[in-house]
């Protein structure tokens, strides 16, 4: 009996719920509020397309000076900040050691030079005795040719002769041999004299000493590698600024680009640069990739310290008194509750690229020879019929290829077949088509087609393709399409109860 009641008082329960829930939304269906349109005016404007990054200031040029000698230091001759030229004496290590160097190079250069001397009076005094030699050689020869003197007399002078130029030989070879430890003794000098010039630490640059290292009567030591004494900028009216560009950003910086920068210490200063340099070595940190840019900036007053941290825009595309529409506005899409007052476009339509009402545009795809693409590029480049011919050639035989390859299985090589077409037409167009051919190329790159919708003065929301270049974060570019300045843009669709 009491699982029967509990049951009932159930059932009894589901049907108030139900009543009520059915209660609320005809109530709020009746309640149902105006749909609010919110809009604004398309009008020309200026874009600007930046990545954001930050970086560290540092001079353009930086030298360690160090110390090529092990020593004490005698003397520091400057200290931070000071500014210094080059070759001026910063620093001084305790010459004493390598004095006494020198004196005991120059007295073994004094031996050396002795033993040359020696060596060159035993030749005078060898060749002497050669010469003797050679007379009694000659004298004894004349008597055995008349038979007046014996066999054995001739011999011995023989044998005397040769022994006397075999000693002038070898005064010859002591006298080479004592020339050449004189010049080991030479070089041993300079050596010692070189050591002892280097105890005196001079500036190799001109600049301003940004840190000192060591203090007077500190000992360096330089057996593996020369220790650090000054760090010198050398031009802090200039300096440079190493960003670190994450992966997806790179594709989107070039080399000249204008930069915008600020720094913690000046929050008020806004201060400009240019993209010198994009290096290639790429720095992964927990798995994140991304790239060193070099932004050179001019430092007037010396502001920018070493150091401090950067925080810049790169402005990679601006865009001036060009058409706009908000970013909201591409975003958008009518509800349900607006199907009865949209007017979409009709299947092919006009496209985004021009024509219809008379779209703006910048070059990109087009209206043109009914919307031939051949034909498109004939009006741009204006093109005779002879180039229009042997350009649709290649561009049919590269096309092929690709469709060929592609019926076979095999993924076709885009960036292959367009640096083809790119080398083959260079014959076919002049520099000027070529140049204009290739920023048509850039700028369908950098472009997209997109749907949005504007207000009509009947309250109808009409479709329109669009096709947009760069944006911000408030503003994107419309390089064509059927958009005028003046349109009533939907940005948001909202519904407003009483």
């Amino acid at each position: 009996m009491v699982s029967m009641k509990r049951i009932w008082i159930g059932v009894v329960g589901l049907v108030v719920l139900a009543a009520v829930g059915w209660w609320w939304m005809s109530q709020g269906a009746q309640a149902a509020g105006e749909m609010v349109i919110e809009t604004e005016t398309v009008s020309e404007g200026e874009v600007r397309r930046i990545v954001s990054a930050s970086g560290a200031v540092r001079a353009l040029v930086t030298v360690e000076v160090g110390s090529q000698l092990s020593g004490q230091i005698e003397a520091l001759y400057v200290d931070f900040n000071d500014t210094v030229e080059a070759g001026q004496v910063i620093a001084q290590l305790n010459p004493e050691t390598y004095q006494t160097r020198i004196r005991e190079a120059e007295a073994n250069r004094a031996t050396a030079a002795a033993t040359l001397a020696l060596q060159r009076a035993n030749r005078l005094t060898a060749e002497a005795n050669a010469r003797s030699a050679q007379q009694e050689y000659d004298r004894i020869q004349a008597l055995f040719d008349r038979g007046i003197s014996a066999q054995a007399a001739l011999e011995n002078a023989l044998t005397a002769h040769e022994a006397a130029q075999a000693n002038l030989a070898v005064s010859d070879a002591q006298i080479r041999n004592a020339q050449a430890v004189l010049a080991q003794r030479d070089a041993t000098l300079e050596g010692v004299q070189i050591d002892l010039e280097r105890t005196t630490i001079r500036a190799p640059i001109n600049g301003i000493v940004v840190d000192r290292a060591v203090d007077e009567g500190q000992t360096v030591a330089a057996s593996l590698s020369a220790p650090t004494l000054f760090t010198i900028a050398q031009d802090l009216g200039q300096v440079q600024i190493d960003a670190q560009v994450d992966e997806a950003d790179i594709g989107q910086i070039a080399e000249g680009q204008p930069v915008s920068f600020t720094v913690d210490a000046y929050p008020g200063l806004d201060l400009t640069g240019v993209v010198d340099q994009i290096r290639l070595a790429p720095q992964t940190l927990n798995n994140v990739v991304t790239y060193t840019v070099v932004i050179s900036a001019a430092n007037p007053g010396q502001r920018l310290l070493p150091g401090m941290t950067a925080n810049m825009d790169i402005i990679t595309g601006e865009r001036t008194d060009v058409l706009t529409v908000p970013n909201s506005a591409l975003r958008f899409r009518p509800s349900p509750a607006l199907e009865s007052r949209t007017r979409p476009v009709e299947a092919g339509g006009a496209g985004a690229g021009g024509g219809g009402r008379g779209g703006v545009g910048r070059g990109g795809p087009g209206g043109g020879r009914g919307g031939n693409p051949m034909g498109q590029m004939a009006d741009q480049l204006e093109l005779t019929p002879d180039q229009v011919e042997r350009a649709g050639a290649i561009f049919r035989q590269v096309f092929g290829r690709m469709a060929a390859a592609a019926q076979a299985g095999e993924a076709p090589d885009r960036e292959a077949a367009q640096a083809e077409i790119m080398r083959e037409l260079q014959g076919v167009f002049t520099p000027e088509q070529m140049a204009r051919y290739r920023d048509i190329q850039r700028e369908a790159r950098e472009t997209r087609s997109v749907t949005v919708w504007v207000l009509e003065a009947d309250g109808m929301l009409v479709e329109r393709r669009i096709r947009v270049g760069i944006n911000d974060t408030q503003q994107t570019e419309v390089v064509g399409g059927e958009l005028e300045a003046g349109d009533a843009i939907i940005t948001r669709a909202r519904e407003v109860r009483e």
